[in-house]
């Protein structure tokens, strides 16, 4: 694999659009969470995020109004994206608080925006489910300035990057040197798959010539404490 999967959208519809979207990423009764995702926050809570991307929004809002400016007012408060890794790579609790912290340090840097002032505008938290993932949501306006580049392709590419590097260091494990494990195809009968699985993913590993690398995980498997804490940077 070239990149571990990376996903970035835009929260739309203002104010009515980042409140739902913050409420569903932490709704453990969803019909999407219920009894298949384990939700942990990393940092900040919903209701001090949408407080101060909200109060951003209004005033930058008004502040043109005031200069006289024309355009139209900020419909989409926030970026959010979705940093994925395969269903059979599993990080600790503690390795994904890690993982962020380095993406969050590598996205400050990018948006030229100070550590502190960065805490306050973003949110994070892990759904550990079949394909663990971390949310970060980050506020289109951060300091009175809209940061335009946040949507941007350039974001994602260092974004992706970011990622990649953060999974080697803390998990030891390689995306350029992950090999999915094979699943049956048409081709194969159930009982020929299972009587000969080894041999089948051998064979698909030769055939695109990569070999699979990384260590097995050896950090303790500790956990986050079940509240929302604050990234140490």
């Amino acid at each position: 694999m070239k990149n571990w999967t990376v996903i970035a959208e835009p929260v739309r519809d203002e104010h009515s659009g980042i409140c739902s979207y913050l409420n569903y990423l932490t709704a453990k009764n969803h019909k999407n969470h219920r009894g298949i995702t384990r939700i942990i926050p990393i940092h900040n809570s919903v209701e001090r995020y949408i407080n101060n991307c909200i109060s951003e929004v209004t005033q930058r809002n008004l502040e043109r109004a005031k200069s006289k400016k024309g355009g139209r007012n900020i419909t989409s408060y926030a970026q959010s994206f979705v940093f994925t890794l395969p269903p059979d790579i599993k990080l600790s609790d503690m390795q994904w608080y890690q993982v962020s912290k380095h993406i969050f340090s590598d996205l400050s840097d990018y948006l030229l925006v100070d550590k502190e002032l960065l805490l306050k505008s973003c949110f994070i938290n892990l759904h550990d489910q079949k394909n663990q993932h971390i949310n970060l949501v980050v506020n289109k306006v951060i300091n009175g300035e809209v940061k335009r580049e946040i949507q941007r392709k350039g974001a994602l590419k260092l974004l992706k990057k970011s990622f990649n590097a953060a999974v080697l260091k803390y998990s030891n494990i390689n995306c350029l040197k992950y090999v999915p494990e094979t699943q049956r195809t048409k081709r194969y009968s159930q009982f020929y798959f299972n009587e000969n699985k080894a041999e089948i993913n051998e064979k698909s590993r030769a055939v695109i010539e990569i070999v699979s690398g990384g260590a097995e995980n050896n950090f303790p498997n500790k956990t986050i404490k079940k509240r929302a804490r604050r990234l140490q940077c």
